[in-house]
Parts: C-alpha cells; structure tokens; sequence
C-alpha cells in the first residue's frame, strides 16, 4: 500500500500552490477526544506523518560568484523534516505551515576537495512556501535575531512533501503507550495550543525520538525535539520570526500540559561568573496548557 502523500510547491515568480490529499495536521487543530478511535479497530484519526519520508527540496539558481562554491547549473538539495507547525488565524480563518529541516553541516558544494567549511557551521532553515529564515549556529552567538525572506528572491523552486502512514492509531491510555513503545512502532506526537495574546493558535507535529516508559505501572514521558514553537515574548511580524527552536516533555500525570525549553542566546562563563561569549542553547523553559495526542504509524 502506497503511504498518502501531500505536495506543496512554489515554482519561479509564478507562487503556484499545488495540492493533493490532505495536511497532516487541519486547520482546526482537533483536540485529542476528537481523534478518537473507531469500533472497528481503525481510527477517525488524520493521518500521522512519516518524517522519515518526508522531505523539502529546493532548486537554488546558479550564484553570481562561485568562489564558496561550483555551481554553474546551480543545484537541488533535498532534506528531510525535522518538524511541522501549523499557524491558524482565527481573526481572519487563514492558516499558514511551516516546516523545520533536519540539520547539516556547512559545505563548499562540488569542489574537488576540502567540501566541509571551517570554521563549520550549521545549515538549519525554517520554510513556508513563501517564506524562509535561517536558524543555523555557529560556534558562538553574533548578536541580533534572523528574519524571514521571500522564497521566490532565492530559489528557483521549493516543495514540500508530506508523506503519511498508511494506518495511524490514536494511543488514548497509558498502556496502549507503553505496549506501542514495547512493539517499537514509529509514533509521532501532536500539541495544540493557544497564543496568549494574539488569537492565533498552534499545531505541531514531530516524530517521537525518546520514549520513557515503565510497563508495571504504564508511565511514560516523552523527551524529544527539536521542533518549532512560537516564542510568546516576542512580538515579531510575520510569524515565521516569531518561531524558535524548542525540545518538548510531558507525561502521563499530567498530559494536558506540555513543558518547552526553547533556544535562546545563553552566556558561557568562567569560574568567577566573568561572561566569556554566548552560545545559542535550549535554557528557556516554559510550561503552556495544552492538547498532546500521541499517534502510532502502522504498516
């Protein structure tokens, strides 16, 4: 059985949106009793994605200079997702997905030799189809925050490939938690919240990487990231400014709620508390009323 799949595309100046199938997650960002499980052993559920199929590529036109790099043709990278969140407006009913990449290192692209740069950095984007914004590092913190930019000065093209399980199962107790884990089937979590202060509200998707559990009793925690959330002390516009980088927690004592360390520039000292740089680091925590669902990707 083919997983099913959604494309979304942007293509030269002309911003085409293609679409087939369904998002991952819908506009409404549907609290956990909505996805309930079905008397015949399916489930009502959307489909959960499968980030391991799941990718971004961008078409990057040939530079002006290829100095850093060979790029006569220019070139394609295509990268998997890190991440998903869906911005919903209630103000206006629009609703908008952005996507965080998985990670690599910066490189000089094609050159016969030496591909790593040093000093290395990180290459990590956040993308929507009309907006990107780098979130890379490197080994210390510069100062200032990155902006969003337009997709369309930049590349040549850009799709979003949101490929999904055949078959999700909602995990609606403890024990079906801890025997899914047991059976080492792919899971994938959902958190929905609210903004605030902005009616804005909030759906992230993000494969599950660490799982605790405990059989004897069914407890379980998961730990896992990173994923994007938007950062409520700020009052960046457009959103994708507003995201940040963050790990999330929560359990089975208190699953309504969900406990965020979110990046932030965080100072390196010495022995005498003397600040020697700073470093981007996850030392924000912050702990937002939520609704956490918790999918399980068969076949």
């Amino acid at each position: 059985m083919l997983n099913r799949s959604t494309r979304r595309h942007f293509h030269g100046q002309l911003g085409v949106a293609l679409a087939g199938g369904s998002w991952v997650f819908s506009a409404g960002c549907q609290a956990p009793a909505e996805e309930s499980s079905s008397g015949d052993g399916g489930t009502a559920t959307r489909p959960a994605c499968d980030f391991q199929a799941s990718f971004m590529t961008w078409d990057f036109p040939p530079p002006p200079t290829n100095e850093k790099h060979e790029l006569p043709f220019g070139n394609m990278a295509r990268i998997q997702l890190e991440a998903i969140t869906d911005v919903i407006d209630d103000s206006s009913g629009e609703s908008e997905r952005f996507i965080l990449i998985q990670p690599c290192r910066t490189e000089r692209v094609y050159k016969e030799e030496r591909l790593f740069q040093i000093p290395s950095g990180e290459y990590r984007v956040i993308y929507s189809l009309d907006q990107f914004r780098s979130v890379g590092t490197r080994i210390t913190y510069q100062g200032g925050r990155s902006k969003g930019a337009p997709v369309k000065d930049k590349f040549r093209s850009l799709a979003i490939d949101v490929v999904t399980f055949p078959n999700t199962q909602v995990l609606q107790t403890p024990a079906e938690v801890n025997d899914t884990t047991g059976a080492n089937h792919p899971t994938v979590g959902r958190t929905a919240g609210e903004d605030p202060d902005l009616p804005l509200r909030y759906g992230v998707e993000y494969p599950i990487k660490t799982m605790n559990i405990m059989p004897t009793d069914n407890s379980y925690q998961i730990d896992t990231g990173p994923l994007l959330v938007p950062d409520f002390d700020l009052e960046a516009s457009p959103v994708i400014d507003r995201l940040e980088m963050a790990h999330v927690a929560f359990n089975h004592k208190h699953p309504e709620l969900a406990e965020f360390i979110l990046r932030q520039p965080t100072p390196v000292t010495d022995e005498e508390g003397k600040e020697l740089c700073k470093i981007l680091h996850y030392s924000k925590v912050r702990v937002d009323s939520a609704r956490n669902t918790l999918l399980a990707g068969m076949g």
